[in-house]
């Protein structure tokens, strides 16, 4: 496709900074109802890692999860709910809501080879290689999609400096480089061999079977799947990236690095973000905890199935294959 993208998805940071179309405060009578279904959900002795849907039975909510599954697919493709309960909830509760909630938007699904299905984001001091996930350290994260469709991102505690998720674009990213940069966008069409980063069986192939496309078409819907160092990494299996490639990623680097392309989301506790991965990218300025401030997230991985946008997902590199669920 060598036609710009148009519609809500194709935002520029600069242009909706102000905007209330990506941000909602709950209503105290939602939350109650999501905090006490939190708790239900928790009664019977199940584990809060366990909790789908049909533990986390939602009424008033119902209408809210529709319609950030809406924006997801529809319109920017990200939206920050703010005004959990979380005051009065315990962290297996915190858990049990953010992962009951996030099986309505979407379909949960397990984020690693252990089978995780929610993930705690905060600084293990493990440092950020092609053997280990970048979520487990406090460095600056690169500009990517995650592995799965969707992502839920909830803010438990902040750290004492940096931490902010910066999210960028997609199809904006697409139109700049098809005007600035058409060679490079050609390059990132085709494709690059990804590292597995361990997540996988002994005996299989620690890269990708065949190049991922940085950018793509489905049923003349963009998506998008990015993330250089495993790119970078495939090198240490003899994958050689050529001046040219390396150029692509630059270029692809250096727009996604422009402030105008940017929304900065200063998450505090109380407040989830729900991304649409294959038309948004996102980063992490690192940080610092101290003694009384600690950055802490939880982090939960969706399928789709009603989507149209299809294409590939990283999950089939980072998680057994009877265990992928296909959007």
């Amino acid at each position: 496709m060598d036609e710009r993208i148009s519609g809500p998805s194709a935002w520029l940071g600069e242009d909706i900074r102000n905007s209330n179309e990506w941000r909602i405060t709950l209503d105290s009578q939602v939350a109650e109802e999501l905090a006490e279904t939190a708790r239900l959900a928790l009664a019977d002795e199940t584990s809060p890692q366990d909790v789908n849907r049909h533990h986390f039975p939602i009424g008033q909510a119902a209408g809210l999860a529709h319609q950030v599954h809406d924006q997801l697919e529809n319109g920017l493709g990200f939206m920050v709910l703010q005004g959990l309960p979380f005051d009065v909830l315990s962290y297996e509760q915190k858990v049990a809501l953010t992962l009951g909630f996030s099986d309505h938007v979407g379909q949960v699904v397990p984020q690693n080879y252990d089978l995780q299905r929610v993930v705690d984001v905060r600084d293990e001091g493990i440092e950020y290689s092609h053997r280990s996930r970048g979520y487990r350290g406090n460095k600056q994260l690169p500009f990517h999609t995650d592995g799965a469709h969707l992502f839920s991102l909830t803010c438990l505690g902040v750290g004492a400096d940096g931490g902010e998720t910066i999210i960028v674009s997609g199809p904006a990213a697409y139109n700049q480089l098809l005007q600035e940069y058409p060679e490079a966008l050609k390059v990132l069409r085709r494709g690059f061999y990804h590292h597995r980063r361990g997540q996988h069986a002994p005996g299989e192939a620690p890269l990708s079977g065949d190049r991922v496309p940085v950018f793509t078409f489905h049923q003349g819907l963009l998506h998008c799947c990015y993330n250089r160092n495993p790119i970078e990494w495939a090198e240490k299996e003899g994958v050689i990236l050529t001046s040219e490639e390396r150029a692509a990623l630059d270029a692809l680097d250096t727009i996604l690095a422009r402030e105008t392309m940017q929304l900065r989301l200063n998450m505090q506790p109380g407040e989830i973000a729900f991304v649409n991965n294959f038309i948004t990218l996102h980063s992490r300025t690192e940080y610092q905890d101290s003694a009384e401030l600690c950055r802490h997230m939880l982090r939960v991985w969706m399928s789709d199935p009603k989507s149209q946008r299809a294409g590939i997902s990283l999950l089939d590199l980072y998680v057994p294959a009877a265990h992928v669920l296909k959007s």
